[in-house]
């Protein structure tokens, strides 16, 4: 019996990195991007984020990236924000292959704003509600250039019935902005601040901008 027992560790202990590595393990959150995880086209995400991408190992940012993740899976509303080029987008793409690149959605508010606007047209393939619904119901929404848009009325509600919506459903939201604390707050209003900073909180990516680097 003990020989019997020996061999079958040792059967275990040689297939243990391929066990570590079946596709069925979720992906590790820090390091390297894993080859043939590309984000959907389907989701939104722009072209440049889509394909793999080589991630930073400096501790700094892989423990920001960590953060982030576990966040997401508490089903948390996340504002990432900071000056332009700081990454912000590039953070929530890497959120979004990790998470949801099959089944999440990427757009902008202004896109978003526009998207309804013209579902009011006759000949519309869209509804608003078919709109709102699916942005209520995606696994992972990341909205970015929160900061682009009218702040009417109109789509202070709008934007409040999705983000709550998804706040009861515990699904994860990323908002990004090119925005101070103190502006964000400004921008969304009590309601959503109070569901944000409860589930998520308010993430500031600092540093100079990766586009004016040489």
């Amino acid at each position: 019996m003990s020989n019997v027992a020996s061999v079958i560790s040792g059967i275990t202990r040689s297939l243990a990195p391929f066990i570590e590595s079946a596709p069925d393990r979720p992906p590790a959150v820090t390091g390297s991007a894993v080859p043939g995880r590309d984000i959907s086209t389907r989701t939104g995400m722009p072209r440049r984020y889509r394909a793999q991408w080589e991630r930073p190992t400096d501790a700094v940012w892989e423990d920001l990236f960590s953060g982030i993740m576990g966040r997401i899976r508490d089903g948390g509303i996340i504002a990432l924000i900071g000056q332009r080029g700081t990454g912000k987008t590039r953070m929530a793409a890497e959120a979004m292959r990790d998470f949801a690149r099959e089944h999440g959605d990427y757009t902008t508010a202004m896109g978003l704003f526009l998207r309804i606007r013209a579902s009011y047209a006759r000949n519309s393939d869209e509804s608003e509600k078919e709109i709102v619904t699916s942005m209520t119901k995606t696994r992972l929404l990341v909205l970015d250039e929160v900061q682009e848009r009218g702040n009417t009325a109109w789509e202070d509600r709008l934007l409040t019935h999705i983000l709550d919506s998804r706040y009861g459903a515990m699904s994860p939201t990323i908002l990004i902005a090119n925005l101070t604390e103190s502006a964000l707050v400004n921008c969304l209003g009590d309601s959503i601040i109070s569901r944000l900073e409860e589930t998520g909180g308010i993430i500031e990516i600092s540093g100079p901008s990766h586009r004016t680097q040489p």
